[in-house]
């Protein structure tokens, strides 16, 4: 065997390797040159590339480095002292290492380390199959860099290169601290973990999780994914103390199904009432989605009954394999709960059926060009409550629509829009003392035709666009009316104009150049008087009086109401952009309508317009950068130029984590109230604020502002004109680097009597389990702009780990 100083044949192949590189990179050189004046870019190099391919790990070099070598051709070389063996994907270096040519194993002794682009551990003595990477390590200590994991075992076994077997293993994210006395946060201590870097999984079997050197649980087994990719297993589970149901336990398990469909069943123990288990399923298909949720309780103590509460959505479309015909989109969205009770009991198990009118609608659509059509069936399902009844809207049974609209460039645009729908509703389930007292629903059937023609005329200065309308309804009703009819028609016309001016110039603002524009407008409908008071109340409300909406022909959304009007709206609005962005920085407005004659139609109980001015509206808005926003509207009543209505809202946010919202919204007689909303560092307010530290976790989106962190979040809504606080959440959040801890008390105010409040806590093992329950979705809900300290991780490169 012969023995050649390593370092002599190092320097030798560096010599030739630099020689050959000068030549190519002065051919380079001339080709960048030749390349750039062709306009021609460079190629990213394959060597570059984030995955290492199948025919690079099997084709590539083997290079091998050490103080001394001792070779024996084509059966076993000997490497001494600083020791590496390096080839594309894996890289071993240890104090000595032998290299089995005729088996291809590598043997490695004295602080072995074992570096893949995923991976990379550490330990006294590696034996290795390279190419099937199939070996053992003994006492290895590991991190795994996709999901951020360190830890150590008795022994590895290597399965092939993307599984392996950890015996006596200890696994957590906690980083190690400088120091004999550290211990990590959390851990989750095995007697076998199972790593599948293929399928991004561990599963850990024997398994003993430790919090703060304490044991908080024990199970047979368990498995979690590597990374946030989406993975089947359990999430961290919930517990919370509410008024109505107790003590609450949860604990939610994540099925991953297939790439475009999932599922979450999550059983829930309620100490008040029981057992009850939510479930929710989605689904994406080319032609299809929805999602549907059951929560079923099957013996409620409290109730003595069974509860469950259906919701579902369903949207896609059908290619009828015709031409001429083309496709038909269709719709399914079906609510529906087993009481009256069930939104005051559970009303956090999904938005919508926390509401009380539950909507169930069928939809079918088709469009071809300029032309469309819809056929849809709507029922409502009415949660009564005896101290705050509720007239249930009516049934569309069916509804069928059809639409064609005409546009041009620069020219006549139309539409008529045509539509028949069967009305249907039953009072019989109103809780009131006296059945006589009961309203009488006016089930019947309407159909209306409404054709409309416009010439706009848009320039750069301005615009003006002159409108036509015609309405033409018939009602055909099961009751006869007051007059003892059962048929009645309407026909309206409706004549608009609408005009604006847009002025224009470049000025500075505190130093910053702006373009400020003046846009005065000028709107006029005319609608002629017709007797509508004994027309029935199907689809038809008041619409919101602002600054959009006063710019309309109809003060009614809906087809049973046509205002008479005859009334001019004038207003003004300026807005200022930056010059270097075009974002609007400012925007100041103002409109009042002024009616020539009495409004004479209305909904039933509303109080008519009177002739003259209507409210005065102002408006601003200020986005000064993208820490600052600012909202505000103020309504004056003409009559005795006091404020009526207000909305004041506002948001700072200075950087990610911290955000403070607050409203401030007056209705004269009826409603003052003010909102906040905040997600704050409490270390802030103890002045305990570090810049520099903060900058460094900035630059990674989604992980908050660093390790060791308290945030206060919450959101207020209080009633200054009953002074009292309605509804209330409040909340602590601390970001231990390696896990999450939160708390937080809800209170939301159901009836004017009663409100529900409940008390959260959870914790959250990063890269153990993934929480998606209750305290992240109310603080989402709640809290406008709310981030969560941990979003999902991007994926670290190969290279940031490079041996």
């Amino acid at each position: 065997m012969a023995t050649v100083p390593l370092r002599a044949v190092v320097w030798a192949v560096l010599l030739m390797v630099q020689g050959v590189a000068m030549s190519e990179v002065h051919a380079q050189t001339q080709g960048v040159s030749k390349a750039a004046a062709q306009g021609l870019v460079l190629r990213s190099s394959p060597l570059l590339e984030e995955v290492i391919s199948q025919r690079q790990e099997q084709e590539g070099a083997i290079y091998l480095q050490g103080q001394r070598l001792r070779v024996r051709p084509d059966l076993e070389v000997l490497i001494e002292g600083e020791a590496s063996i390096r080839k594309p994907g894996v890289t071993i270096q240890a104090g000595q290492l032998s290299f089995d040519q005729s088996q291809d194993v590598v043997e490695g002794a004295g602080q072995v380390r074992l570096s893949r682009p995923g991976s990379l551990l550490t330990g006294p003595k590696l034996s290795l199959q390279v190419d099937s990477f199939q070996g053992t390590m003994t006492q290895p200590t590991f991190e795994l860099h996709r999901s951020g994991a360190y830890g150590q075992a008795a022994e590895i076994e290597f399965v092939d290169d993307q599984r392996a077997i950890m015996r006596e293993a200890s696994y957590t994210t906690c980083k190690r601290t400088p120091g004999p006395e550290w211990l990590p946060s959390w851990v989750l201590k095995a007697t076998r973990l199972n790593l599948d870097e293929e399928e991004s999984t561990v599963r850990a079997e024997g398994v003993k999780l430790r919090f703060q050197d304490r044991q908080v649980l024990g199970i047979p087994a368990v498995t979690f994914p590597m990374t946030t990719e989406r993975k089947s297993g359990f999430l961290s589970p919930v517990m919370g103390v509410t008024t109505l149901n107790g003590v609450e336990l949860a604990q939610p398990y994540y099925v991953d199904i297939a790439p475009n469909r999932d599922a979450m069943v999550t059983p829930r123990l309620m100490s008040k009432r029981g057992v009850a288990v939510d479930t929710e399923f989605r689904y994406l298909e080319p032609d299809y989605s929805g999602q549907a949720r059951l929560n079923y309780m099957p013996t409620d103590t409290l109730r003595d009954q069974t509860r469950w509460g259906w919701s579902s959505q369903h949207n896609g479309s059908l290619n009828t394999g015709l031409d001429t015909v083309g496709r038909i989109g269709f719709g399914l969205n079906l609510n529906r709960v087993s009481d009256d009770n069930y939104w005051r009991d559970f009303s956090r198990t999904g938005l919508v059926l926390a509401q009380r009118l539950l909507p169930s609608t069928g939809v079918l659509s088709w469009g071809r060009g300029n032309l469309s059509m819809s056929a849809q069936v709507q029922r409502w399902q009415t949660q009564q409550n005896i101290t705050a009844p509720i007239t249930p809207p009516y049934d569309r049974a069916p509804q069928i629509g059809l639409r064609y609209g005409h546009w041009q460039a620069d020219g006549l645009d139309w539409s008529v829009q045509a539509d028949t729908t069967r009305f249907e509703a039953s009072y019989d389930r109103i809780p009131l003392a006296t059945s006589a007292l009961r309203p009488v629903p006016r089930n019947g059937e309407r159909s209306f035709v409404l054709a409309q023609v416009s010439r706009p005329w848009i320039r750069p200065w301005g615009f003006v666009t002159p409108k036509l309308q015609m309405h033409a309804t018939r009602y055909q009703l099961d009751q006869a009316m007051d007059s003892g009819a059962h048929m009645a028609n309407r026909v309206l016309p409706t004549f608009s104009l609408d005009s604006g001016l847009v002025y224009e110039r470049e000025t500075q603002w505190f130093g910053r150049g702006v373009t400020q524009t003046l846009e005065p407008r000028a709107f006029y409908a005319r609608t002629p008087f017709r007797d509508q008071s004994q027309l029935p109340v199907y689809d038809s409300g008041a619409t919101d009086f602002n600054l959009s909406t006063i710019y309309s022909e109809n003060a009614y959304v809906g087809n049973d109401r046509l205002v008479d009007n005859d009334a001019l709206t004038l207003g003004v609005t300026s807005r200022f952009f930056a010059a270097s962005n075009g974002a609007e920085m400012l925007r100041v407005g103002m409109a009042q309508r002024i009616r020539f004659s009495d409004q004479r139609v209305v909904l039933p109980g509303q109080t008519a317009a009177s002739a003259g001015l209507s409210d005065l509206l102002l408006g601003a808005g200020v986005r000064w950068d993208d820490r600052w926003a600012l909202d505000s509207t103020v309504q004056i009543n003409s009559q005795t130029d006091r404020v009526s209505r207000t909305t004041l809202q506002g948001r700072y946010s200075p950087s990610p984590y911290r955000v403070l919202n607050a409203a401030y919204r007056l209705n004269q007689g009826v409603s003052e109230q003010l909102d906040m909303g905040w997600q704050w560092p409490l270390g802030d307010l103890l002045g305990r604020r570090n810049a520099a530290t903060e900058s460094a976790w900035i630059r990674t989106p989604g992980q908050g502002l660093g390790p060791d962190r308290w945030y206060s979040v919450g959101r207020l809504n209080i009633s200054l004109t009953e002074k009292r606080v309605v509804d209330t959440l409040l909340g602590l959040e601390y970001d231990g680097g390696c896990w999450i801890g939160r708390i937080a008390f809800e209170r939301i105010q159901r009836t004017v009597s009663t409100a529900n409040s409940r008390l959260l806590f959870q914790l959250e093992f990063i890269g153990l389990a993934r929480a998606g329950a209750s305290p992240l979705n109310a603080l989402r809900n709640n809290i406008p702009r709310y981030q969560n300290l941990r979003e999902s991780n991007v994926e670290p490169s190969r290279f940031q780990h490079y041996e």
